[in-house]
């Protein structure tokens, strides 16, 4: 058991943890665990390292083998929220990030990834095999240059790991490959230098190498050329789209949209890009326009619903929510999905609460296991007081979806509300695990602790909330 299914070493395996530290009862669940896996019952093994954990919840070790046998199950997100409560609980538990780190990869979240595995190496910084995946990581990403430095520390620490010598070979072909058409395109620029459209592709090339400033030379290239022409600033768009510039990105749209003011595409990224700027009203304009010109493009409407949404005004985001619902024929599967849940969340917004169950029924009749259905019942049945009903709820959401921390966070304050304390500590807890950085997350423990007489865990608690707002503000 000491690799995943696509070979990647994990070196996961199911410890177990010396008696003396773990209450009998719960070393008797984990050899049952234990022999489980050793037979490849994973589901036996989940089972009994589930009464593990129940007896001594505490235990990191018992949590990271639970996960383990999730993994190998094939419950990738279920093993992800065990393997973060395992770390939280015994942050030196190494394979816990290290199997941590290749789940977030498999489940495509690359920063993630990377930075479960960093924090690995801060507890084993020669392990060669931890600098493999950071660069397997940073190569996903086509961070090339960074995938380099990584395999060869690795090769520096260890020049028998055959795994880091291929993967710095592939990379390096990569890095040639880019080379090789950086150099064929600059030769048709010099056969062609007032061809606006050969910079075009140069500076897509560029953006590939993440060389940015060469990227927004060659898109300046183009303005040069075509001062009028709206190609130069598409690309000039572009390059501050990857580099994550909200400032530059959002002026050159609005650049754009006065170039070609018929363009609803346009409109919509100026809308994205204003509303990521916190200039609401201006992204809610020109989401308007956006639709204007294209009544059905939806990407847009739900731009629109989710804009007045945030902004509370709900009686324009429920119009456009319904106009989605009224128009399931234009929209996929997941997006009428996600206008039902957005209208659930609207009458939830509006205190109208028998709305919202009955549409977030409606969306769960149609999806079936939608966590967000479930996620906008629970929430109403909370606000009428029906606790039973809203945690039943709240945890459906949280099966369907076990890496959205504000479901933790939101189903361990109705478990306070219930006066189920300890259970509303150990979902905050959870929930502070899949997210450290959930100010309301700390906010709830506070409150459970203060509400149980626990007076200086609450304020520890309440000093996380204080540095976490200091460094938000």
């Amino acid at each position: 058991m000491d690799e995943t299914q696509d070979g990647r070493n994990t070196t996961g395996t199911y410890g177990v943890v010396p008696v003396q530290f773990v209450p009998r009862q719960g070393q008797d669940w984990t050899d049952k665990g234990n022999a489980a896996a050793a037979q490849g019952d994973y589901e036996a093994a989940v089972d009994a390292f589930e009464q593990a954990v129940a007896v001594d919840p505490d235990d990191g070790r018992a949590r990271y083998n639970l996960a383990l046998a999730q993994q190998y199950l094939g419950d990738l997100e279920l093993a992800v929220a065990g393997y973060r409560r395992a770390i939280d609980l015994n942050p030196q538990l190494l394979d816990a990030y290290i199997n941590l780190g290749n789940l977030y990869g498999e489940l495509g979240l690359q920063e993630e990834s990377l930075e479960t595995f960093q924090q690995a190496l801060e507890l084993d910084p020669e392990n060669d095999d931890l600098y493999v995946n950071i660069g397997d990581a940073y190569r996903t990403q086509n961070l090339y240059q960074d995938a380099v430095q990584a395999y060869r520390q690795a090769l520096m620490f260890n020049p028998d790991n055959a795994m880091a010598a291929d993967n710095l070979r592939d990379v390096r072909e990569r890095i040639n490959d880019l080379w090789r058409r950086l150099m064929e395109q600059e030769r048709r620029i010099d056969a062609e230098p007032a061809n606006s459209a050969r910079y075009a592709e140069l500076a897509s090339i560029y953006l590939d190498m993440r060389r940015y400033d060469d990227a927004l030379s060659a898109a300046n290239q183009m303005l040069a050329l075509e001062p009028d022409g709206r190609s130069g600033y598409d690309m000039l768009a572009a390059v501050y789209e990857q580099m994550g510039d909200r400032d530059q990105a959002a002026e050159t749209y609005a650049r754009i949209v006065q170039i070609d003011p018929d363009d609803p595409e346009a409109w919509e990224h100026l809308g994205t890009w204003r509303s990521l700027q916190g200039q609401s009203d201006a992204a809610i304009d020109a989401y308007v326009r956006s639709v204007q010109l294209d009544p059905l493009r939806a990407t847009a409407r739900f731009s629109l619903a989710e804009a007045y949404l945030e902004n509370e005004r709900y009686d324009e985001s429920a119009e456009t929510y319904q106009w989605l619902v009224q128009h399931a024929d234009e929209l996929q599967a997941d997006d009428l999905a996600a206008a039902y849940a957005g209208l659930a969340d609207t009458y939830n917004g509006m205190g109208r609460y028998e709305s919202a169950i009955e549409t977030a029924q409606t969306l769960l009749t149609q999806f079936e296991d939608d966590p967000e259905g479930y996620y906008q019942l629970a929430t109403a049945y909370d606000a009428l007081g029906r606790y039973d009903e809203a945690i039943e709820n709240y945890q459906n959401a949280i099966d369907s979806d076990p890496l959205n921390a504000d479901y933790y966070n939101d189903l361990a304050d109705t478990l306070r509300e219930a006066k189920r304390y300890d259970d509303a500590i150990e979902i905050a807890q959870q929930a502070i695990a899949m997210d450290p950085s959930l100010v309301l997350a700390y906010e709830t423990l506070a409150q459970i602790y203060e509400e149980t007489g626990r007076k200086e865990e609450a304020a520890e608690a309440m000093e996380q909330v204080n540095m976490l707002r200091s460094i938000e503000e």
